[in-house]
C-alpha cells in the first residue's frame, strides 16, 4: 500500500481490512501530513501489530501521464521501479496491490476473507477486484455514482514474472500468459474521493488517457459544482464508520495439507447439453502470423483433439442466426461439433484454429459468446506490415495461381488496400471486437517473433495456458518452420505504401494485450 499524504482515509481503510490480510505493508511516500502516525497508532493495536510494517521510500515519483514517460523504468523515481519495490516487501506466496484510499465493503469481508485463504490451492492465478467510488462532499455527505465501479488485476503470486512494467501513461503488472485470471463478482471496495481535497494531484495532467478518469474527473467537477442528481446515490452520514464495525473477525488460514485436495484443471460450473462439448480453446488469428505453426504442435500433444486446421465454420458455413436456443441454432451447433468427431483421436481438451475468425462480424462473434462463453482465445500477431507482405507472397500464388513477380504494381496496391487483407493487420479493432464478448483473461497473445527467437518458451506459455503438460514430441521441429511462404524480398515502393497506409497505432495493441509489441516503432 503506497501512502503519501493520506491522513484523512488511510485510517478507515487499514482497520477495514486487518481482519482479512495476512501482513500489511505500508509504504510511506514522503507524507507532509500525520500519515505516518496514523498508521503508527494503529499499528499500536492489538491486531496491527502482529500485521502492519511500515516502510519509507523518500524519493519523488513522476507522477501519471507525461512526467511519467518521461522517468526512465529503473530509475528511483519511476512508478514501476517503486511498485516492484513494495513488491518485495511481501513474504508471503500472493500480494494483493491495495490502495490507501480504498475501504473494504464490510458485507463482502467474509466472501473476500474466504477468497484469500483459497489462494495457492489449485492451478496459479491472478484475481481482478472491483470497487465502487464514493465522494464525500463539503457537508461531509457521501455519494456513490450509479454504474461508476471500476475492476483491476489487483492479486498476483508473489513471483520472478509477475512484476510491473512501465506504460506511456503508468505503472502495469505484466503476468505470465499461462497464468490465468480470475474475477471476485461483488464489488469488494469503495475507493474514497474527498471534494475538499485534491484527489488528482497525482497526475501530471488533466487530459486524462484513461477513460476511467475521466469519468471521475467529470463526476468530481460536477459534484464539486454542486450539480448532484439522480444519477447518484446518497449514503447515510455514518457510510465509513459502518465499514469497520465488529472488524474482529479474523480470516481463516489457508492450510496446504486440510481441505480437498486441489484439483489441476479447475473449470467453470458444469455447462449442460451442448456446450458441454464445445471446444476448450479457439485460434483466432492472424493470418500469416504463426498460426500454422501452433496448430502443427497442439495437434500431436496427446491431451489436445484437433482436427485440420482452418475449418472457416464461423466465416463460411454458419446459418443465419434463429436465437439462442432455436432449433436453426441447435442444428448449427450439432454441425460444428460434428468437425471434432471427426477429428483424429486424441485428448479431451478440443479446439480449432482459424485465423480468419479475427474479422468476424460482431454478430457473428456474440454468437461464438453464447455457444462456448469460457473458450480460451488464441490471437497470434506479427509486424502489421510484414503481415500484409506475407499473405501476398503467400496468396497470390496459391489463391490466384500467379507467380508474385507476375503480379502488377495496381494490382499489388488493390490487394493491399482490399478491406480483408488491411482488417487482419489492424489487430486493435479486431481484440476491441472480441473483448466486448470475451474477458482478457481467456486470450493468449503471441508473436511471430517469439517463435522465431524462443519457441520452447511460446509453445511452455501456451500448454500452461490450455492448462495441459508441457510436451513436445520433436524438439527440432520448434525450430522448423510451418507454412512458410517464399522469402521474396519486399520492394521500396511497397513498404512505402503500407508504412503510410498500415499507421495502426502500436501503442493501442499493447494497451489491449497488457505487454510490448515487437514492431514498435
Amino acid at each position: 500500500m503506497r501512502a503519501k499524504d493520506e491522513g484523512s482515509k488511510i485510517e478507515h481503510c487499514l482497520r477495514s481490512i486487518l481482519p482479512v490480510f495476512d501482513e500489511i505493508h505500508v509504504i510511506d511516500n514522503g507524507s507532509r501530513d500525520h500519515t505516518v502516525e496514523i498508521v503508527r497508532h494503529v499499528q499500536a493495536s492489538a491486531a496491527g501489530g502482529a500485521k502492519i510494517r511500515l516502510h519509507s521510500y523518500p524519493f519523488a515519483l513522476g507522477r501519471f501521464g507525461t512526467e511519467h514517460g518521461r522517468t526512465p523504468e529503473d530509475s528511483l523515481h519511476s512508478l514501476a521501479y517503486f511498485t516492484n519495490w513494495a513488491l518485495s516487501r511481501c513474504t508471503r506466496r500472493h500480494a494483493c496491490k491495495w490502495d490507501a484510499d480504498m475501504v473494504l465493503v464490510r458485507e463482502q469481508r467474509d466472501a473476500f476473507a474466504g477468497l484469500l485463504a483459497r489462494l495457492g490451492r489449485g492451478w496459479p492465478a491472478a484475481w481482478s477486484l472491483a470497487g465502487q467510488t464514493v465522494y464525500r462532499t463539503v457537508d461531509g455527505s457521501f455519494r456513490a455514482p450509479r454504474g461508476e465501479v471500476n475492476r483491476e488485476v489487483r492479486i498476483a503470486p508473489c513471483s520472478y514474472d509477475v512484476r510491473f512494467h512501465k506504460r506511456k501513461h503508468w505503472e502495469q503488472l505484466i503476468r505470465p500468459r499461462w497464468l490465468r485470471t480470475h474475477h471476485f463478482a461483488p464489488a469488494c471496495f469503495y475507493e474514497l474521493k474527498f471534494l475538499e481535497e485534491e484527489e488528482f494531484d497525482h497526475w501530471s495532467t488533466t487530459e486524462f488517457p484513461s477513460p476511467r478518469k475521466r469519468r471521475e474527473w467529470a463526476t468530481f467537477q460536477r459534484l464539486r459544482g454542486g450539480r448532484a442528481d439522480g444519477a447518484f446515490r446518497r449514503l447515510p452520514a455514518t457510510f465509513l464508520d459502518d465499514q469497520i464495525e465488529a472488524a474482529e473477525y479474523v480470516r481463516p488460514a489457508a492450510s496446504d495439507g486440510d481441505g480437498p485436495p486441489a484439483r489441476r484443471h479447475p473449470t467453470p460450473a458444469r455447462r449442460r447439453g451442448l456446450s458441454r462439448w464445445m471446444p476448450h480453446f479457439v485460434g483466432i488469428g492472424a493470418t500469416r502470423a504463426g498460426t500454422s505453426w501452433v496448430a502443427a504442435h497442439l495437434a500431436t500433444h496427446p491431451d489436445i483433439r484437433m482436427g485440420r486446421k482452418e475449418i472457416h465454420f464461423f466465416d463460411r458455413k454458419l446459418g443465419a442466426s434463429g436465437g439462442s436456443g432455436a432449433a436453426r441454432d441447435r442444428y448449427d451447433r450439432l454441425r460444428y461439433l460434428a468437425r471434432f468427431l471427426r477429428a483424429p483421436a486424441g485428448g479431451t481438451i478440443r479446439g480449432e484454429i482459424t485465423p480468419a475468425y479475427a474479422i468476424l462480424e460482431p454478430a457473428v462473434i456474440r454468437r461464438v459468446a453464447e455457444w462456448m462463453p469460457h473458450a480460451k482465445l488464441i490471437f497470434m500477431m506479427r509486424d502489421p506490415i510484414e503481415r500484409a507482405w506475407s499473405q501476398a507472397r503467400s496468396g497470390f500464388p496459391t489463391w490466384r495461381g500467379t507467380p508474385l513477380s507476375d503480379v502488377g504494381r495496381d494490382e499489388l496496391v488493390s490487394f493491399f488496400d482490399s478491406d480483408p487483407v488491411r482488417r487482419r493487420s489492424d489487430y486493435a479493432s479486431c481484440l476491441r471486437a472480441w473483448m466486448t464478448h470475451f474477458p482478457r483473461d481467456q486470450f493468449f497473445f503471441g508473436f511471430l517473433d517469439e517463435i522465431r527467437d524462443k519457441p520452447d518458451v511460446l509453445l511452455h506459455d501456451l500448454l500452461g495456458f490450455l492448462e495441459v503438460d508441457f510436451a513436445v514430441a520433436d524438439s527440432a521441429s520448434l525450430t522448423r518452420p510451418v507454412n512458410a511462404s517464399d522469402p521474396v524480398p519486399m520492394p521500396e515502393w511497397v513498404r512505402d505504401h503500407l508504412e503510410r497506409t498500415y499507421a495502426f497505432d502500436a501503442d493501442e495493441v499493447s494497451e489491449l494485450i497488457g505487454r510490448p509489441v515487437p514492431w514498435a516503432r
